[in-house]
């Protein structure tokens, strides 16, 4: 295995001032573009009335709903991480959420997001090995979280889901986290058969780019030997605690409820009056359609979908103002303070 320094340098790689710039440009870009798109579209004379008749007590009830979002997110990491390395402090879990969070909005497919958290547990003394390990077991409660919601949603708003692009997501969606849940089931229980699969793709690229033969093995017999590390090391740690998972499965779906709450309480804010599980709803099938969009942040898309699907219950004089709220409580503010805490980071070891 690497050595803790190599280990924190690869991590490192990823959060670079480089990278940030870069996703920011990326992410402000088509967030800004896809705002300004819904706007034009719909009915935007009646913005300003819109905004007049906000009702400033469900957006601090939001405010509420918001800091149960970044206490959970942060704890449902802590549960894990408190039996790897007892004496990190939860703030540091706190921290190490924002971050994730925060990278997730500035790299494609929230890519950055992992490693952010692993930077900030490395740095408050959990190995990188253990905190990839916490992403792995929230992961699991994830995959089986979001397509089960998803299910249930779909049958509550069937008749609302509109045709065409959002319905062509949905299927993707759903096509992503089965694939995934099949991965994660073959490399835990199977290994040696994710082994022939990966031997199997080298020898196919070997036969079509005959120069990268000796370079595909070396990298596959690496990728073996980790995937067999993390396998037997993981494996172990949940059988010494098998109701973490449990555990971990009940906060994931306290901290997806809540998100999708916050979105009912800020059409609530405008005083429009729709059916509570319809909006639950609504995010559910919004959630499943975002976590392996190709955008950072899921840019353009969340915004996009959230309007369409949100289109079938309020008017469309209020499809911006709800989805930039909705994005401000659910990513923005969250993002922002975790850009506060990777760039001080990152402050203290180089200059940005």
């Amino acid at each position: 295995m690497e050595s803790n320094n190599q280990q924190q340098w690869n991590t490192s790689r990823s959060i670079n001032p480089k990278v940030i710039r870069r996703g920011m440009s990326i992410f402000l870009g088509i967030t800004i573009a896809s705002l300004l798109g819904i706007f034009l579209y719909t009915n935007t004379g009646k913005t300003l009335e819109v905004w007049s008749q906000i009702q400033w007590p469900y957006i601090l009830f939001s405010l509420l709903l918001l800091l149960i979002d970044l206490v959970v997110g942060g704890y449902r990491n802590h549960i894990f991480v408190k039996k790897i390395s007892p004496a990190t402090p939860f703030k540091a879990s706190i921290k190490a959420n924002l971050a994730n969070v925060f990278m997730g909005a500035m790299t494609p497919s929230q890519s950055g997001g992992g490693p952010a958290q692993w930077y900030i547990y490395y740095r408050n003394g959990v190995a990188i090995s253990d905190s990839v390990g916490v992403s792995f077991y929230n992961w699991i409660s994830t995959i089986i979280f979001f397509p089960t919601a998803g299910v249930m949603a779909l049958y509550v708003i069937s008749d609302k889901m509109p045709e065409g692009f959002i319905t062509q997501l949905t299927r993707l969606g759903f096509g992503a986290f089965l694939t995934m849940a099949v991965i994660i089931l073959i490399g835990l229980f199977v290994p040696r058969l994710l082994e022939l699969l990966v031997n199997t793709a080298i020898r196919s690229i070997h036969m079509i780019r005959k120069g990268w033969g000796a370079k595909l093995e070396s990298i596959g017999d690496v990728l073996i030997d980790k995937l067999d590390f993390y396998r037997d090391k993981y494996l172990k740690f949940l059988k010494q605690n098998p109701f973490l998972m449990l555990y971990s499965f009940l906060l994931t779906v306290v901290l997806y409820f809540n998100k999708y709450v916050m979105a009912y309480v800020l059409v609530l804010s405008f005083g429009v009056q729709v059916d509570f599980w319809t909006v639950i709803a609504i995010q559910a099938v919004a959630s499943l359609l975002l976590y392996f969009s190709p955008s950072p942040g899921a840019s353009g898309v969340a915004e996009i979908s959230q309007s369409a699907l949100m289109a079938t219950i309020i008017g469309s004089e209020y499809l911006t103002s709800f989805t930039l709220l909705f994005r401000s409580f659910s990513l923005f503010i969250p993002a922002l303070l975790g850009s506060w805490i990777i760039i001080g980071q990152l402050r203290k070891e180089t200059q940005i």
